[in-house]
């Protein structure tokens, strides 16, 4: 797959909380890094934070309003993240998120949030 591939199968794979198959994206190098859950290294560290992130919701799901592959390999997305907490709480955020692919990995992920 293409890099803008790889980084739009992570978004859709997110929607679906599918851990098992966004684990095989990543590896035991790749960084993770979001102003709001902080700083990991590695597949199972991601994968972890990623997981109790997701509990926190009954329900998730980021579009994305804008794509686009700013340099070879970095992916831009311009996301607006809508969910429903535990508590019944709805939830919307903007963000922007930098997916890095290298070799058909995912190597660096970068969460900004867009005010």
């Amino acid at each position: 797959m293409k890099p803008l591939e790889v980084a739009q199968h992570y978004f859709d794979l997110s929607n679906e909380s599918n851990f098992d198959e966004i684990k095989k994206l990543f590896s035991d190098t790749t960084t993770y890094s979001s102003q709001n859950t902080g700083i990991y290294l590695g597949v199972d560290s991601i994968i972890e934070m990623q997981k109790q992130f997701h509990a926190q919701f009954k329900n998730l799901h980021w579009h994305v309003n804008s794509v686009e592959e700013v340099k070879p390999g970095v992916i831009l997305f311009d996301y607006t993240f809508k969910a429903t907490s535990i508590s019944g709480e709805a939830v919307e955020a903007l963000g922007i998120e930098y997916v890095v692919v290298d070799g058909g990995k995912i190597v660096h992920v970068e969460i900004r949030n867009n005010t």
